[in-house]
């Protein structure tokens, strides 16, 4: 998304906190007027940030389906180590 700059102050972007906001401001335009209940859903990394928009946004997100989601992530070196002992 930001073409050949890909530096420091772009990155700074790239959380999992501005992910779920940039999802739930995305529900919210989509829903806006329409009173619908959402529910998001996703695997793997996506399986993590659909429980956590559930938990951060309650309101906004009637259920979430998180499939094959490490929910208790601790870190990059840690997920791998589970992925590995799953497999």
């Amino acid at each position: 998304p930001f073409g050949q700059d890909f530096s420091k102050q772009q990155a700074q972007y790239l959380t999992v906190e501005q992910a779920l906001e940039d999802y739930a401001e995305l529900i919210r335009s989509l829903v806006a007027a329409r009173q619908r209940s959402v529910v998001v859903f996703g695997g793997s990394y996506g399986g993590m940030l659909s429980s956590w928009m559930r938990v951060r946004y309650p309101k906004l997100v009637f259920a979430a389906v998180a499939s094959s989601a490490p929910l208790r992530f601790e870190g990059v070196k840690n997920f791998f180590r589970l992925v590995t002992e799953a497999a």
